[in-house]
């Protein structure tokens, strides 16, 4: 679980939890499971694509809204991860 907060960033703590709850409520919704599932989906994507768990629900939060995906990396997994859940 450590390396889930190794990686250093210039937001606020608290931006990246919110983004992190987001994306977990995101996957709630579009998939119809728990709380402990959607986290271990995040977690489990992120650690596939060996980007931050964080940045990678800002880029799945980020998709579900339509704006623009933050970091290329994070998006591209984004993308690859739930972008079919998200096309018309």
């Amino acid at each position: 679980m450590a390396a889930l907060h190794s990686h250093t960033t210039t937001r606020p703590r608290g931006t990246r939890t919110r983004a992190l709850h987001t994306a977990e409520g995101v996957l709630i919704g579009i998939r119809r499971i728990g709380t402990a599932d959607a986290f271990d989906e995040l977690v489990s994507a992120a650690r596939r694509h060996g980007v931050s768990v964080f940045a990678l629900a800002e880029a799945l939060v980020a998709l579900a809204s339509g704006n623009e995906l933050p970091g290329p990396a994070a998006a591209r997994a984004a993308r690859t991860e739930w972008g079919a859940l998200f096309s018309p």
